[in-house]
């Protein structure tokens, strides 16, 4: 077991970022194709990619100076999050701020988990979603797979 501390936690995050977002392209792969998912991404893809995107976040605002007390405060609102990403040098309009809103509704609400739709009436399909979590981990300097595998 290994700990994770105030000086490491901005590149702890990046990592689980990333490891959320392989996760989210695997799973998608394994069940994107399952009848009812045409139009939606699944609800464990979605999940993972809501914790990509909060991770990469939250490893932005740590590494800007942001304490570990207040991006605790933001909980799962990825909305407020990115609110104070912009406040904090990340351009407004790196992310489709729609997306944003209905994964973040998703998550904070715990509809994800009981599959039921956002309060916005929509869920998002896989190829926006992932590319806002591309974005997030873009933004966050998440390592790719060449640098976790020392390729």
């Amino acid at each position: 077991m290994f700990s994770v501390d105030e000086a490491t936690r901005p590149n702890y995050y990046k990592y689980l970022a990333k490891l959320n977002f392989e996760a989210a392209e695997a799973a998608d792969r394994a069940v994107g194709d399952f009848p009812g998912y045409e139009l939606a991404a699944p609800p464990p893809v979605m999940t993972l990619c809501a914790h990509s995107i909060e991770l990469s976040l939250k490893a932005f605002l740590l590494d800007k100076g942001v304490s570990e007390k207040e991006v605790q405060k933001l909980s799962h609102d990825l909305v407020t999050c990115w609110d104070r990403c912009v406040e904090n040098g990340a351009e407004a309009a790196l992310v489709d701020r729609n997306v944003l809103a209905i994964i973040s509704d998703l998550l904070s609400s715990g509809r994800l988990r009981y599959g039921e739709q956002s309060e916005l009436g929509r869920v998002p399909v896989y190829g926006p979603l992932s590319d806002l979590c591309r974005t997030c981990l873009a933004l966050c300097g998440a390592p790719s797979r060449a640098d976790i595998f020392g390729a």
